[in-house]
C-alpha cells in the first residue's frame, strides 16, 4: 500500500492541507502513523475526500458525512476479519435497487418526502461506492 504526507494527499485530492488536517480533526480521514511518527494518508483516503465533495455538493453537513462513515464502518465491521467481500458488497447494491424501485413511484410523495427518500438512496450508494473502491484496492495489486 502506498503511502503519501500531508501535502500530497492534498495536491492529489485538489484541497488544501488544512482542509486535510480539519477533516482529520473531524474524524473524517484517518491518518496511519509510521515510525517517524509523521502522519500518512491512503489511496482509501482520496475516495473517501470524493465522497466528501459529492455530499457536500449535495449540501449534508459534515456531522452527516461524519454519521454515514460511523454506520458504513460498522456494517464493514460485521464483515468477518474485517474484509469486504463481494457478498456483501452484492447485498448492499440489491438493497439500493429495492429503495430505486421504491422510488420510481414517488410521485405521489410530497417534496419533502421525496427529497428524503432520495438523501436515503443517495447516501447507500455512496456506501457501496466506498466499499467497491475498498474492495479493488485489496484485490488489485500496487506496482
Amino acid at each position: 500500500m502506498k503511502y503519501y504526507k500531508i501535502g500530497a494527499i492534498a495536491q492529489l485530492a485538489g484541497v488544501s492541507r488544512r482542509t486535510i488536517d480539519y477533516y482529520t480533526n473531524l474524524g473524517l480521514l484517518k491518518p496511519v502513523r509510521l515510525e517517524n511518527n509523521y502522519r500518512y494518508y491512503t489511496e482509501h483516503t482520496l475516495a473517501r475526500l470524493k465522497i466528501i465533495e459529492i455530499l457536500k455538493a449535495q449540501r449534508f453537513t459534515l456531522e452527516e458525512i461524519k454519521e454515514q462513515f460511523r454506520l458504513f464502518e460498522l456494517d464493514q465491521a460485521g464483515q468477518q476479519d474485517n474484509q469486504i467481500n463481494i457478498d456483501f458488497i452484492r447485498e448492499q447494491i440489491k438493497q439500493l435497487e429495492n429503495q430505486l424501485t421504491q422510488l420510481q413511484p414517488a410521485s405521489n410523495l410530497d417534496a419533502s418526502q421525496a427529497a428524503v427518500l432520495s438523501r436515503q438512496v443517495m447516501i447507500k450508494g455512496m456506501a457501496i461506492m466506498n466499499a467497491l473502491i475498498i474492495y479493488i484496492n485489496e484485490i488489485t495489486p500496487f506496482v
